[in-house]
Protein backbone atom coordinates (compact mmCIF):
# COMPACT_ATOMS: atom_id res chain seq x y z
CA UNK A 1 0.00 0.00 0.00
CA UNK A 2 1.73 3.15 -0.82
CA UNK A 3 2.50 6.06 1.67
CA UNK A 4 -0.47 8.61 1.07
CA UNK A 5 0.33 11.23 3.81
CA UNK A 6 0.66 14.81 3.01
CA UNK A 7 4.13 17.02 2.74
CA UNK A 8 4.98 18.05 6.44
CA UNK A 9 5.60 21.66 4.91
CA UNK A 10 3.82 23.86 2.68
CA UNK A 11 7.54 24.07 0.97
CA UNK A 12 7.01 20.57 0.31
CA UNK A 13 3.73 20.45 -1.28
CA UNK A 14 2.88 20.49 -4.58
CA UNK A 15 2.55 24.24 -5.08
CA UNK A 16 3.48 26.19 -7.90
CA UNK A 17 6.44 28.80 -7.11
CA UNK A 18 2.95 31.85 -7.25
CA UNK A 19 0.96 29.61 -4.84
CA UNK A 20 4.12 29.51 -2.19
CA UNK A 21 4.38 33.25 -2.12
CA UNK A 22 0.38 33.53 -1.19
CA UNK A 23 0.45 32.87 2.49
CA UNK A 24 -3.46 32.28 1.46
CA UNK A 25 -2.40 28.95 0.00
CA UNK A 26 0.32 28.06 3.16
CA UNK A 27 -3.18 28.50 5.30
CA UNK A 28 -4.94 26.26 3.18
CA UNK A 29 -2.14 23.77 3.49
CA UNK A 30 -1.24 23.42 6.97
CA UNK A 31 -5.72 24.11 7.81
CA UNK A 32 -6.55 20.65 5.63
CA UNK A 33 -3.20 18.92 7.48
CA UNK A 34 -4.60 20.02 10.95
CA UNK A 35 -8.88 20.76 10.59
CA UNK A 36 -11.57 18.58 8.71
CA UNK A 37 -13.86 21.42 8.34
CA UNK A 38 -14.23 23.28 5.21
CA UNK A 39 -10.91 26.02 4.94
CA UNK A 40 -13.03 28.24 2.77
CA UNK A 41 -14.82 30.59 5.74
CA UNK A 42 -11.48 30.91 7.55
CA UNK A 43 -9.82 31.65 4.79
CA UNK A 44 -12.14 34.10 3.15
CA UNK A 45 -11.91 36.30 6.57
CA UNK A 46 -8.62 36.03 6.35
CA UNK A 47 -8.37 37.34 2.61
CA UNK A 48 -10.50 40.43 3.66
CA UNK A 49 -8.76 40.74 6.57
CA UNK A 50 -5.50 41.29 5.18
CA UNK A 51 -6.44 43.41 2.06
CA UNK A 52 -8.30 45.61 4.40
CA UNK A 53 -4.61 45.76 6.04
CA UNK A 54 -2.77 46.75 3.51
CA UNK A 55 -5.27 48.40 1.19
CA UNK A 56 -5.27 50.12 4.83
CA UNK A 57 -1.71 50.97 4.52
CA UNK A 58 -1.37 52.33 1.22
CA UNK A 59 -4.74 54.69 1.23
CA UNK A 60 -3.15 56.01 4.65
CA UNK A 61 0.22 56.47 3.41
CA UNK A 62 -0.73 58.16 -0.29
CA UNK A 63 -3.51 60.52 2.31
CA UNK A 64 -0.68 61.46 4.92
CA UNK A 65 2.47 62.42 2.49
CA UNK A 66 0.47 64.33 0.44
CA UNK A 67 -2.74 66.10 1.98
CA UNK A 68 -2.18 65.58 5.47
CA UNK A 69 -4.77 63.04 6.06
CA UNK A 70 -6.31 60.12 7.71
CA UNK A 71 -8.00 57.85 6.15
CA UNK A 72 -10.89 59.14 8.29
CA UNK A 73 -10.42 63.07 7.37
CA UNK A 74 -11.03 61.75 3.76
CA UNK A 75 -14.07 59.45 4.42
CA UNK A 76 -15.64 62.44 6.49
CA UNK A 77 -14.97 65.12 3.97
CA UNK A 78 -15.60 62.60 0.93
CA UNK A 79 -19.27 61.25 3.07
CA UNK A 80 -19.70 65.45 3.43
CA UNK A 81 -18.98 65.93 -0.62
CA UNK A 82 -21.75 63.40 -1.60
CA UNK A 83 -24.57 64.59 0.75
CA UNK A 84 -27.06 66.09 -0.97
CA UNK A 85 -26.25 70.01 0.59
CA UNK A 86 -22.69 69.04 1.94
CA UNK A 87 -24.06 69.37 5.32
CA UNK A 88 -24.81 66.15 7.74
CA UNK A 89 -25.25 65.82 11.20
CA UNK A 90 -21.58 64.93 13.08
CA UNK A 91 -23.39 61.59 14.17
CA UNK A 92 -24.30 60.51 10.28
CA UNK A 93 -20.83 60.93 9.79
CA UNK A 94 -20.30 59.05 12.70
CA UNK A 95 -22.51 56.43 11.83
CA UNK A 96 -21.65 56.20 7.92
CA UNK A 97 -18.01 55.70 8.47
CA UNK A 98 -18.61 53.10 11.09
CA UNK A 99 -16.70 54.73 14.42
CA UNK A 100 -17.48 56.25 17.36
CA UNK A 101 -18.76 59.85 17.82
CA UNK A 102 -15.49 61.16 19.49
CA UNK A 103 -13.82 59.61 16.62
CA UNK A 104 -15.47 61.90 14.23
CA UNK A 105 -15.52 65.37 16.57
CA UNK A 106 -11.86 64.88 16.93
CA UNK A 107 -11.68 64.74 13.20
CA UNK A 108 -14.14 67.52 12.83
CA UNK A 109 -11.77 69.61 15.13
CA UNK A 110 -8.65 68.66 12.62
CA UNK A 111 -10.71 69.52 9.77
CA UNK A 112 -11.95 72.71 11.05
CA UNK A 113 -8.83 74.08 12.41
CA UNK A 114 -7.71 73.52 8.72
CA UNK A 115 -10.67 75.37 7.06
CA UNK A 116 -11.68 72.11 5.52
CA UNK A 117 -15.40 71.80 7.02
CA UNK A 118 -16.98 74.59 9.59
CA UNK A 119 -19.94 73.47 12.39
CA UNK A 120 -22.33 74.83 13.59
CA UNK A 121 -25.26 73.61 15.92
CA UNK A 122 -28.55 72.33 14.23
CA UNK A 123 -30.87 74.68 13.52
CA UNK A 124 -33.84 73.00 15.15
CA UNK A 125 -31.77 70.83 17.63
CA UNK A 126 -29.51 72.86 19.86
CA UNK A 127 -28.16 69.01 20.96
CA UNK A 128 -27.72 67.96 18.00
CA UNK A 129 -24.09 69.62 15.67
CA UNK A 130 -24.04 69.54 11.55
CA UNK A 131 -20.68 70.07 9.86
CA UNK A 132 -20.78 70.76 6.23
CA UNK A 133 -17.59 70.95 3.74
CA UNK A 134 -15.94 74.27 2.70
CA UNK A 135 -15.18 74.86 -0.90
CA UNK A 136 -11.13 74.20 0.57
CA UNK A 137 -12.36 70.78 1.44
CA UNK A 138 -13.61 70.12 -1.65
CA UNK A 139 -10.69 71.07 -3.45
CA UNK A 140 -8.32 69.15 -1.03
CA UNK A 141 -11.03 65.92 -1.54
CA UNK A 142 -11.06 66.12 -5.07
CA UNK A 143 -7.37 66.39 -5.13
CA UNK A 144 -6.34 63.26 -2.90
CA UNK A 145 -9.33 61.11 -4.53
CA UNK A 146 -7.72 61.69 -7.70
CA UNK A 147 -4.67 60.54 -6.25
CA UNK A 148 -6.22 57.23 -4.65
CA UNK A 149 -7.89 56.67 -8.05
CA UNK A 150 -4.46 56.28 -9.89
CA UNK A 151 -3.58 54.01 -7.28
CA UNK A 152 -6.60 51.97 -7.86
CA UNK A 153 -8.01 53.05 -4.12
CA UNK A 154 -5.07 50.72 -2.29
CA UNK A 155 -6.36 47.98 -4.12
CA UNK A 156 -3.34 47.34 -6.98
CA UNK A 157 -5.37 45.52 -10.66
CA UNK A 158 -8.74 46.54 -9.39
CA UNK A 159 -10.20 47.03 -12.69
CA UNK A 160 -13.56 48.56 -13.18
CA UNK A 161 -15.23 45.14 -14.15
CA UNK A 162 -13.27 42.89 -10.33
CA UNK A 163 -14.63 46.52 -8.62
CA UNK A 164 -18.41 45.83 -10.06
CA UNK A 165 -17.91 42.11 -9.62
CA UNK A 166 -16.04 43.06 -5.71
CA UNK A 167 -19.23 45.36 -4.95
CA UNK A 168 -21.82 42.81 -5.87
CA UNK A 169 -20.37 39.99 -3.94
CA UNK A 170 -19.87 41.68 -0.85
CA UNK A 171 -23.77 43.48 -0.56
CA UNK A 172 -24.97 40.40 0.96
CA UNK A 173 -22.02 40.13 3.16
CA UNK A 174 -22.28 43.62 4.78
CA UNK A 175 -26.64 42.95 4.58
CA UNK A 176 -26.34 39.99 6.46
CA UNK A 177 -23.80 41.64 9.00
CA UNK A 178 -26.06 44.30 9.27
CA UNK A 179 -24.72 47.32 7.42
CA UNK A 180 -28.13 49.22 6.32
CA UNK A 181 -29.30 52.52 7.36
CA UNK A 182 -32.08 52.17 8.92
CA UNK A 183 -32.72 55.85 8.77
CA UNK A 184 -35.13 55.72 5.69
Amino acid sequence: MADKRLPATARAAALTEEEKLDPMRWIKFYWEQQVADDPYPFLAMSSVLRLHQLMTSMLERELKQNFELNLTDYLMLKTLQMSDTGTRLLSRVAWHLLVHATTVTIAADRLESRGLLERRVHPRDRRATCVTITEEGRRVVDEATSALEANCYGMPGLTPERARALVELVAPLRKSAGDVDRAH
